[in-house]
């Protein structure tokens, strides 16, 4: 009798351990960096966020890629990756890699806010809340290409020799032809261009829109109302054009740059709906300007 009761008790105890062994199994933690802490304006950076828990790769359900919500920067693409393998002890190990190209939009401290997702244990139910860590980045000042002249006479002789029959074809073409060249774009035809342009490249990427409607705003800004808006923040942006003397095109201006900083902080994409509507406005402006 006692050695059954002794039997029982170790089998008790070696089932509580098993127990305990599983219920800690499966813990899962988050971290983040960047492949490059200073970065030149014109170059990319990467940022990394690793997922690792112990068990198999099906343990733990993740929707969706998070996006980051950044500041100077803007997001070119991004992928996902999962691994498995064992520690030293032997357990098993999952790895989750999410990977973001990224680049800036404007120099100084680009920051990259904490990023939160939701991993959800299939075992268990349990949900777990990941975040990661504030991230800065410095980013240089975009540094302007400078021309090397060619001290190289065979190279200076092909391109006046190259000059020389241009002009004289050209010459011969004309006094054959009479043709009259071709007017250049008026009022803001070139900006309506760009702004199809824009369209067209980022039809399934409304955060890409925004961003790239940002920066053709400001050269609507800088070279037709003579705005000087390099190098400066979203608030500095918006009190210069405070300035602007007409009433319409300055509050029309203000509305669109306020909503396009906003986008640049919301987690969310935008609907298609929403990009259709601020492409419109922004093309009738155009449209209406050029008459």
């Amino acid at each position: 009798m006692k050695k059954t009761t002794t039997l029982f008790i170790l089998l008790v105890l070696t089932f509580a351990a098993a127990m305990g062994s599983f219920i800690s199994a499966g813990d899962i933690s988050i971290s983040a960096e960047v492949t490059q802490a200073s970065i030149a304006f014109e170059a990319k950076d990467t940022l990394i966020v690793r997922l690792s828990w112990e068990g198999e790769p099906f343990l733990y359900q993740i929707d969706g890629v998070p996006m980051p919500v950044l500041d100077k920067f803007e997001v070119l693409g991004s992928s996902s990756a999962v691994s498995a393998g064992t520690d030293s002890s032997g357990k098993k190990m999952t790895g989750r890699t999410f990977t973001y190209v990224l680049q800036p939009v404007d120099y100084g401290t680009g920051i990259i806010n904490e990023l939160s997702l939701n991993a959800v244990n299939k075992v268990t139910e349990e949900s777990h809340l990941l975040q990661t860590g504030r991230i800065t980045v410095e980013i240089a000042k975009p540094v302007p290409r400078e021309e090397v002249a060619s001290s190289d006479n065979t190279v200076m002789f092909i391109i006046m020799f190259g000059f020389l029959l241009i002009f004289v074809g050209g010459g011969i073409v004309y006094l054959k032809k009479r043709k009259q060249p071709e007017p250049e774009a008026k009022g803001n035809e070139k900006y309506l261009n760009d702004l199809e342009l824009i369209k067209r490249e980022t039809v399934a990427d409304g955060k890409l829109f925004f961003s790239r409607l940002y920066r053709l705003l400001h050269s609507y800004l800088e070279n037709e109302q003579s705005l000087a808006l390099s190098g400066k923040t979203g608030e500095e942006v918006i009190s210069e054009v405070q300035t602007i003397e007409n009433d319409e095109i300055k509050a029309t201006f203000i509305s669109w740059l306020e909503r396009l900083h906003r986008e640049k902080y919301r987690p969310d994409a935008p609907k298609s709906s929403e990009v259709d509507e601020l492409y419109r406005a922004v093309k009738t402006f155009f449209e209406k300007s050029s008459v």
